[in-house]
């Protein structure tokens, strides 16, 4: 893309509108041209960096604001996490500043390069060898945050939990059949494993995990075909990012941390503009899973910090994640190497009848009055390892 064309094309875009792959490609192109001079870095998120409500109030008067893209990288040689801002308008590194004690999410593909590292270590396949297991390509092994609990014996390390479970074939999902009491831990930087425990033995769940239907067998088939039909279309509107439905206006987003995000969320009564809620999204999902054995003690995941619930979005199909006329809108992400990638269809849009909403009947002359119920549904699904 050429520089003229990135500016001219971030010009016209509204300030929440998220990054699109033009933006983020050019933002990455800064940092690296601009910023720390360095082979080794890995790239955790690019995302926009919403301006200030007061600043967007501006907007109305005819003002044009900037255009930023907010970026978390890991500095491998420095062994250092930086923050940066990007002006993609003026094409310049406004801050690349380092952060201190602190360790940005799981990237998506450190898990593969994490389950590689304890797959080839001898202490790991040793702890499986204990327990009669010999095939080690069955065994998957997920990155789990290690947590800040007082006592780390690497606290100046970006530490994962390498936890395993056992699959019997491609088709089993495998979280059902833990190896317990086996836990590994990793140096994310250097994919290095640091440490085995294995301290209790505890034999495998005989059922594997299939949830496949070609595998489980035919689904049932007393339903007949449901069809949901608006040979008119539907009564929303989308202009970009920003959707009216009957007298509600917002604004779509997305994030690689947070997902779905929605801005400016309004309602228009009697002819003024009423602000209900000006940014919504999913602040985090806490999974603490209690157990006090030692392998899962330390089980405390935070979805959305730790592992980014907006990179794992999945891409919706229409008739299975989505059921009527849909509109959808695609999000853009940075992998590990600041390359872009899109995931198509990650938010899903549509109207659904939701049964009757009032009904009043006049028993003295029969007249009924009957209102429907109609929701717009705005969704995305994320997968985060289960």
């Amino acid at each position: 893309m050429e520089k003229s064309h990135t500016v001219k094309e971030t010009a016209r875009r509204h300030p929440l509108d998220p990054l699109n792959r033009g933006e983020m490609g050019a933002a990455v192109s800064i940092l690296r041209t601009q910023g720390p001079a360095s082979d080794h870095l890995r790239f955790v998120s690019v995302n926009l960096h919403e301006p200030p409500k007061t600043e967007l109030e501006s907007i109305s008067a005819g003002s044009t604001l900037d255009r930023r893209a907010f970026i978390i990288v890991l500095d491998l040689a420095a062994r250092r996490v930086l923050e940066a801002l990007v002006s993609l308008r003026d094409e310049t590194l406004l801050s690349c500043e380092e952060r201190l004690g602190v360790q940005p999410g799981i990237i998506v593909e450190e898990f593969i390069l994490c389950e590689n590292a304890v797959k080839a270590d001898p202490r790991w396949r040793a702890a499986l060898s204990r327990r009669g297991i010999t095939e080690f390509d069955k065994a998957i092994v997920d990155p789990w945050s290690a947590g800040a609990y007082s006592d780390e014996r690497f606290p100046d390390r970006r530490l994962a939990q390498g936890l395993t479970w056992i699959r019997g074939s491609d088709a089993d999902v495998g979280y059902g059949r833990p190896v317990e009491g086996l836990v590994t831990f990793v140096d994310l930087e250097k994919m290095e494993v640091l440490e085995v425990i294995d301290d209790v033995e505890v034999p495998l769940p005989p059922l594997t995990g299939i949830f496949a239907a070609e595998k489980l067998g035919p689904l049932r088939q007393d339903l007949r075909p449901l069809e949901i039909s608006q040979p008119e279309g539907p009564s929303f509107t989308v202009d970009g990012y920003e959707v009216r439905w009957q007298k509600w206006r917002f604004r779509v987003g997305f994030t690689s941390r947070e997902g779905l995000v929605l801005h400016q969320l309004a309602n228009e009564d009697q002819g003024r503009i009423r602000s209900i809620l000006y940014r919504a999204s999913l602040s985090e999902m806490q999974v603490p899973y209690g157990d006090p054995t030692r392998t899962h003690s330390k089980k405390n995941a935070f979805d959305v910090g730790e592992y980014g619930i907006g990179r794992m979005a999945n891409s919706l199909k229409l008739g299975c994640d989505c059921v009527g006329t849909i509109h959808y809108f695609d999000a853009h992400m940075v992998n590990m190497a600041g390359d872009v990638e899109t995931i198509e269809n990650a938010v899903c849009m549509h109207e659904e009848d939701y049964g009757t909403l009032w009904k009043h009947t006049d028993w003295r002359t029969n007249h009924c009055e009957v209102r429907r119920s109609r929701r717009l549904v705005i969704s995305f699904f994320a997968t985060v390892g289960n």
